[in-house]
C-alpha cells in the first residue's frame, strides 16, 4: 500500500453489529420517518440521519461526513436496497438488537434507537466492485507469499511497526509485520497463521490472538459506543508484556 493507514473494515463476525435477534422495534415511529425518506430517496435527508462516520467493508474506507455521503450515495445506495427498506414495515421487519440499535433483515440495515443510520451490512455492485479493484491493488503491492487470503480484514502502522490481519477462512486469521520503515512489498519481519478472533463481552470489544513459541501477539480493537479506536498491538512472552502500542490515526 502506497500509505499504509488505519482501515478497519465493516467484517460481518466482528463488527459491532450483529446479526440476529427476535425483540420488537421499540420506536416504531422513529423508523418509519427512516422509512419515508429512503422511500422518496431523500438524499440529503438522508444524510442527516447518518452517524460519522459511516463504516464501510474493508479496504473501502469510512464515509466521515455529510459531504462524503452525498458523493458515494450510489455506491451504498441501489434500487434493490431502496426497496427492501421501502417496503418494509416498522412494527413487523425491523427489531431491537439491544445496545446495538434496531435491525433490518437480520441485520442488513442498523439504526441506533432514535432512527439514525448506523450501519449498512448490504452492498451494492457498484460497491463491491470498488472493493474488488482496491483489494486488487493492495495486493499488488504485498509481498507475493502472502497474497492469497479469503479476506483482508485491518491494516495499521505504530511507531515500530506496519502489521496487517488476512481471513484465511474456515476461522483462521494471519498476522503479518514490518518495520515501519519497510515497505509491504518485501519480505515481512513476521509472519504468523492460524490466529484466532475473541469477542469480549457483547460491547463489540475484540481481539485477534497469534501463538508463536512462548510469545502472543494481540491485536485488540476497543469499542466505545458505537466509535471503534484504533487498533492496540501487543506483545507478551508469558505474563510479561513486551510491547504495547496503539496505531497511528
Amino acid at each position: 500500500m502506497k500509505k499504509l493507514l488505519l482501515v478497519v473494515f465493516l467484517y460481518a463476525s466482528v463488527t459491532a453489529f450483529g446479526q440476529d435477534n427476535t425483540n420488537p422495534n421499540p420506536n416504531p415511529k422513529a423508523v418509519a420517518a427512516f422509512i419515508a425518506i429512503v422511500k422518496k430517496q431523500d438524499k440529503q435527508a438522508i444524510a442527516d440521519k447518518v452517524i460519522y462516520p459511516f463504516r464501510r467493508q474493508y479496504p473501502l474506507t469510512s464515509v466521515n461526513n455529510k459531504q462524503e455521503f452525498l458523493a458515494r450515495y450510489d455506491e451504498i445506495f441501489d434500487d434493490s436496497l431502496v426497496h427492501i427498506i421501502a417496503n418494509s414495515d416498522p412494527g413487523k421487519d425491523w427489531t431491537s438488537g439491544g445496545w446495538r440499535g434496531i435491525s433490518l433483515k437480520r441485520g442488513q440495515v442498523w439504526l441506533d434507537d432514535n432512527g439514525r443510520l448506523i450501519g449498512i451490512n448490504y452492498q451494492t455492485k457498484v460497491e463491491a466492485a470498488k472493493r474488488a479493484a482496491l483489494i486488487a491493488a493492495d495486493k499488488r503491492e504485498l509481498f507475493p507469499a502472502l497474497r492469497d487470503y479469503n479476506q483482508p480484514v485491518l491494516a495499521f502502522q505504530t511507531d515500530k511497526y506496519k502489521v496487517r490481519v488476512d481471513d484465511m477462512g474456515n476461522g483462521n486469521f494471519r498476522y503479518a509485520s514490518w518495520p515501519v520503515n519497510v515497505k509491504t512489498i518485501d519480505q515481512p519481519e513476521m509472519v504468523i497463521p492460524d490466529g484466532k478472533f475473541i469477542r469480549e463481552g457483547s460491547g463489540g470489544n475484540h481481539y485477534f490472538s497469534f501463538e508463536n513459541g512462548v510469545y502472543t501477539y494481540k491485536v485488540e480493537i476497543t469499542v466505545i459506543g458505537k466509535e471503534k479506536l484504533p487498533p492496540t498491538l501487543m506483545i507478551t512472552k508469558g505474563e510479561e508484556t513486551i510491547l504495547t502500542q496503539q496505531a497511528k490515526k
